[in-house]
């Protein structure tokens, strides 16, 4: 850490002692911080002074080639030169308007753009949030108040947060909803794992046999439906991308009991699969298409698209801290660089890079039971043999473990045994193959 740093730290904690070490910064987090996602057995403290575009440091200055772009929250990649270079621009603009209260241009123009982003010929309205749950209790609260019906279509698995209406909906891991009450009435499906198919189909000539699981079950739970969500890539149940004729036929069923769909693009969404959103990869329409992450450029920021209107009357709906001015002044410029700088393009042709160097890991490695992916949103699966395809969380952590601590290589887990990999929509051509090179490393490390 920056010695600059650790004398505005010493500035603003005059009673508290700033040290250097990881260590006792993670033994002081353990006491105060409540436990949510992170493992401090893998992960070192992050040195919030430095870093740029892929490369992220610890607090002894090792540098890491970041695979994850902040869980896809940071498209551009860490103080991107044009977020940074478009804030000196804006420095002095009003923050603190709350959108959803008063109007402001910026959030007019990002809506505007957002819906010409968006695929389907109809009139459509935004409500801009501050997170992607959020953005998910938004749609919940659409399709309840226009649809007069309370009752959802979801799979398993899935993640649409943890708040709320989002929780009743997720369904990738007991420790999410353990001992919380469900808040919604969820008809639930298996969602398309064609590597652990339920029914011991191919996906080259699958019969949709999960798609007919769904259907009965809406015959026999209730047909009175208010929307179906659904992941084009299921996230963090573990990267597994639907395929397009799964899909195809879910928009069919959905139209046979005139149900709107919601497509979860919090994740997948603004380019990371080398189209704006996924599930334009099928050629199919949602109703509604709830995003976040990358949308804020680094700051909180998510947005619920839907039919016009997403709600029959004022106050039905609100959030004080949506929209403000700069936030979607900075989402613009976001977007108008991922156009102008061609990365949709990028993603599909480094995802492209990226899988075929996975595959290329995985005829050499007897744990790597399946490589999947669209664009730059891939993963692999960790088995214990390639004979059995056993799940295996233990060497799919140590693997983890081996590429940050060893091969100084930032990868997340997904799923029950997978590995994520998220890099920035403009990552290279040669940072690509430096990761693959770490990777390959780390699992090479595993008996």
């Amino acid at each position: 850490m920056k010695r600059d740093a650790e004398e505005l730290l010493k500035e603003l904690c005059p009673d508290l002692p700033i040290t250097k070490s990881s260590k006792e910064w993670i033994e002081r987090s353990e006491k105060v911080i409540a436990k949510t996602t992170q493992s401090r057995d893998i992960y070192p403290v992050v040195d919030h002074t430095q870093g740029e575009g892929p490369w992220i440091y610890d607090l002894k200055g090792n540098q890491y080639l970041d695979m994850t772009a902040g869980v896809a929250v940071r498209a551009l990649g860490f103080r991107s030169s044009a977020i940074r270079d478009f804030e000196q621009r804006i420095q002095n603009y009003l923050r603190e308007i709350p959108g959803q209260d008063f109007d402001v241009v910026p959030q007019t123009l990002l809506a505007e753009r957002l819906i010409g982003l968006t695929p389907g010929d109809f009139e459509k309205e935004v409500f801009f949030t501050t997170s992607g749950g959020r953005a998910v209790e938004s749609a919940v609260k659409s399709l309840m108040d226009t649809r007069h019906r309370h009752r959802f279509v979801a799979f398993r698995p899935a993640f649409h947060g943890r708040t709320g209406y989002a929780l009743a909906l997720t369904a990738s891991k007991h420790a999410h909803r353990d001992f919380f009450p469900q808040g919604l009435d969820v008809v639930r499906g298996p969602y398309p794992y064609c590597f652990r198919c339920p029914f011991k189909q191919h996906e080259a000539d699958c019969s949709l046999e999960c798609l007919d699981y769904l259907r009965d079950s809406i015959e026999c739970e209730g047909i009175d439906l208010a929307g179906i969500f659904v992941e084009p890539i299921c996230g963090e149940g573990g990267f597994l991308p639907a395929p397009i004729k799964w899909l195809k036929a879910l928009r069919k069923l959905a139209d046979d009991y005139e149900t709107p769909i919601v497509s979860d693009e919090i994740q997948s969404g603004l380019g990371r699969t080398g189209k704006w959103w996924a599930i334009e990869h099928a050629d199919v329409v949602p109703d509604y298409i709830c995003t976040a992450k990358a949308l804020g450029g680094g700051f909180p920021f998510g947005a619920c698209i839907g039919p016009k209107p997403l709600y029959t009357d004022f106050s039905r709906h609100s959030e004080t801290f949506g929209a403000e001015p700069y936030v979607a002044l900075i989402s613009l410029s976001v977007l108008r660089t991922i156009e102008r700088d061609r990365l949709l393009e990028n993603a599909e042709n480094r995802g492209v890079q990226l899988l075929a160097g996975l595959r290329d890991i995985q005829e050499n490695s007897k744990i790597i039971g399946d490589v999947r992916g669209r664009g730059l949103m891939c993963a692999v699966e960790i088995v214990t043999d390639r004979e059995s395809n056993a799940i295996d969380p233990k060497r799919r952590d140590e693997v983890v473990a081996n590429c940050v601590k060893r091969e100084k290589l930032w990868v997340l887990g997904a799923g029950r045994n997978a590995v994520r990999f998220l890099a920035p929509l403009n990552i290279t051509v040669e940072q690509i193959d430096l990761a693959l090179e770490r990777f390959a490393k780390a699992v090479n490390r595993v008996k």
